[in-house]
């Protein structure tokens, strides 16, 4: 705006010196006016800059913050979404977002407050020149922008589903390198990448046309708004309703007043993006109406929950919980008590809903039905970094990251020394892979632990759990890549050290079940069967059938090897 007033009053001044007045000081308003107008036009746009950066820079600051307290607080946000797409999430679609707001909303904003303005103010002056500003704006600042967002919607929308394919494509080709090459398909991975990207240029090209024909329109537009104004001017001039001076005054407003339209209007071609990022965020709405897991410190939840902990011999219970997932029911009325100091199994075939328990149970899913109990307090009322202490879980799918086997470990227990290192190693029968590395505890591992084995990186979960020194244990398929001897001998050792501890064995394989206190047989989302390995085995039920199963098929192997004679 003070752009506007600047070139108006700069042009009033030109006209009016050059009608030779009599004395300078008739000029020395219109003179201060220019010497204001341009001083506190630098100073508004340092102002405008400084106020807008950093306000959407507190509010993107503010956006990432909440979408990673999302992602932190309901991680099956990201079940069935790829690790690609929520780097996309977190980097571009923010990126987007940002721009959208310095480079499309506070400029259509500021144009429409100060196009506003002139408008008034020509409409003082005389009505038709306030019409022909108001109609060159909506026409060349907003409508030839719009109308090049509908035109190119489809080149958009095309572009975006060949982007998610390609970068679909490029996280399979990272991911998946080995199986690739084993089975002769890396080329046509490649083939099949290289024409994606060349459909996305072509897309792209489109694009460009499009946004170098409204770049052209937008200033052809804006050049014939002024020269219709200007037309006007002069003919009202020529009628006696517009003093000589005011013709380049009312010229030089409107062309600065559509000079802001010039730089809106390629921001148009960026909205699909925008929303399209804006859209994904809002995806991260509550999973649920209610708490999921427990609390941070600052939301209120009581730290003074230990405190009680002696005075209840459960570790955990579960009452009536029930949980869909993918609408369909994967638990159904589970009521499980677990004691303090106990080890006990969670067995079923797959899809039984024994991994969603235990997601349940840890808080990382909400229940649809019932609730979820630790050391006699509910979930929810729990700090999460007291209760994130007393328990740790071992997850079926270990990750290891990239960098030594030391730090590896130090994340269940940072100030652990070398000894407790070796020790818990030592209870995961992980010596030997020591003494193979190169560098020992200092050898890095690499990316998601590839250096390793399968069965190595699962019990280097379970050493973390030991270094933990937490109350409860949970663990999820910990041995299911190791073989029936090594499993065995691991439990023993495994159990031995944390015999004072309180375990949850989820599985599917019943080796060691010996060794637990109390089973939990699911069935179709159900607790069907509990009791020990004894009793159930004598009671002749699901676990009874698991168990003749699985006692056959061992012994096929034994007998014939794993493909036979």
């Amino acid at each position: 705006m003070a752009a506007a007033a600047m070139m108006a009053t700069a042009g009033y001044l030109i006209s009016a010196a050059a009608l030779k007045p009599p004395t300078i000081l008739m000029l020395w308003v219109p003179i201060v006016g220019v010497r204001f107008f341009g001083t506190s036009r630098a100073a508004f746009r340092y102002l405008e800059r400084l106020i807008s950066h950093d306000t959407v820079l507190r509010l993107t600051a503010r956006l990432r913050a909440l979408v990673f307290s999302h992602l932190e607080r309901h991680p099956d946000f990201l079940i069935g979404r790829r690790t690609v797409s929520t780097l996309d999430l977190i980097l571009t679609d923010m990126e987007q977002v940002q721009n959208g707001l310095l480079r499309l909303l506070l400029p259509l904003g500021s144009g429409l407050a100060s196009s506003a303005l002139v408008g008034a103010w020509l409409a003082r002056v005389d009505v038709s020149l306030a019409v022909t500003f108001a109609l060159g704006v909506l026409v060349a600042g907003i409508g030839a922008p719009l109308l090049a967002l509908l035109i190119s919607n489809r080149w958009h929308s095309s572009r975006f589903a060949i982007r998610q394919r390609r970068e679909a494509g490029m996280d399979d080709l990272v991911r998946g390198i080995e199986e690739l090459l084993a089975h002769g398909e890396i080329d046509e991975m490649l083939a099949r990448l290289d024409s994606w990207e060349e459909e996305e240029e072509r897309l792209t090209a489109h694009l460009d046309a499009v946004r170098a024909i409204l770049d052209g329109t937008l200033y052809v537009g804006a050049t014939a708004t002024v020269a219709v104004v200007l037309a006007e001017a002069i003919e009202l001039h020529l009628m006696a309703h517009l003093p000589g001076t005011m013709i380049a005054a009312v010229t030089l407003m409107v062309m600065a007043a559509m000079e802001p339209w010039t730089a809106v209007g390629p921001a148009f071609a960026d909205v699909f993006e925008v929303s399209r990022s804006v859209g994904k965020m809002a995806d991260l709405a509550p999973v649920s109406s209610g708490e999921v897991g427990p609390q941070a410190e600052s939301e209120g939840a009581s730290a003074t929950l230990p405190v009680a902990l002696a005075s209840t011999h459960t570790a955990f219970s579960t009452r009536g919980l029930s949980c869909r997932r993918g609408g369909v029911w994967a638990l159904r009325d589970v009521d499980i008590e677990v004691p303090r100091g106990h080890r006990v199994a969670i067995v079923g075939d797959s899809g039984a809903g024994k991994s969603t328990l235990l997601h349940v149970v840890l808080g990382l899913v909400a229940p649809d039905e019932g609730e979820v109990r630790w050391f006699g307090h509910p979930l929810v009322g729990w700090a999460e970094a007291e209760l994130r202490r007393l328990v740790t879980a071992v997850p079926q799918d270990t990750y290891i990251f990239h960098t030594t086997l030391r730090q590896n470990l130090l994340l269940a227990r940072p100030d652990a020394t070398d000894e407790e290192l070796m020790a818990s190693l030592s209870i995961a029968q992980l010596e030997d892979l020591v003494s193979r590395l190169p560098k020992g505890l200092d050898t890095v591992l690499h990316d998601r632990g590839y250096s390793l084995s399968g069965g190595e990186r699962q019990r280097l979960s379970l050493a973390r759990a030991v270094l933990s020194g937490a109350e409860v244990v949970l663990c999820d398929e910990p041995t299911s890549s190791l073989d029936v001897e090594t499993e065995r001998s691991f439990m023993e050792a495994f159990f031995t050290a944390l015999r004072d501890k309180t375990v949850v064995w989820v599985t599917h394989r019943l080796t060691g079940m010996e060794y637990m206190d109390q089973i939990f047989v699911l069935h179709e989302g159900r607790v069907v069967e509990r009791g020990t390995h004894r009793e159930l085995v004598h009671r002749g039920g699901v676990y009874s059938e698991l168990w003749s199963i699985q006692r056959e098929v061992g012994s096929s192997v034994l007998t014939n090897g794993v493909f036979g004679e």
